[in-house]
């Protein structure tokens, strides 16, 4: 191969990843990415008795807010139902404090981990490595701002893992999808 060719070849291999990270960048906050990369199994989920809620579970619902007396308390519960939390960790792997959330929030920034562990008080907007959706209906999206805004990814029914680079210590905001 000439040194032409080489050049020429370069300038395409150069000239489309700029071409594909334009596109990545210009892509809008409402398009969601993968959140997760490959990783361990997660704890096994608590089981819940009842119902997850004696009202709707619908992702409108459960995006309104409220409280449960198994929200926030650092265990990850699945229903009879088949709707549950989405736990996230302070750390990759599953390790560390973890927080639960049954209901969507808009600003993880006034939410601490819970339970003992590295990270436990500690806030858990911008702080989560790992995750885990123990809900088999709703998917999880996760915001890398408040109120759910800049980069979305999602977490599908009863998948999770570690956080890809972009999420990994920048998620701010989720609700059910």
């Amino acid at each position: 191969m000439n040194r032409t060719a080489m050049r020429r070849g370069l300038a395409v291999t150069f000239g489309g990843l700029a071409l594909a990270g334009v596109v990545a960048v210009g892509q809008p906050a409402s398009a969601a990415t993968s959140v997760n990369t490959t990783g361990p199994r997660p704890p096994a989920p608590v089981a819940g008795v009842g119902t997850a809620s004696t009202t709707d579970s619908s992702a409108a619902a459960r995006n309104q807010g409220g409280v449960r007396g198994a929200e926030l308390d650092g265990v990850c519960n699945t229903y009879s139902s088949g709707y549950g939390d989405l736990c996230l960790w302070y750390l990759q792997n599953y390790t560390g404090s973890r927080a639960d959330f049954y209901f969507g929030d808009r600003n993880l920034n006034d939410n601490t981990f819970v339970t003992p562990g590295a990270g436990q008080g500690a806030r858990v907007g911008n702080n989560s490595e790992s995750d885990w959706n123990y809900d088999r209906h709703l998917t999880a999206r996760v915001y890398t701002g408040v109120n759910y805004t800049g980069v979305a990814g999602d977490i599908p029914p009863y998948t999770g893992g570690n956080f890809t680079s972009t999420f990994r210590n920048n998620v701010e905001s989720l609700k059910w999808v």
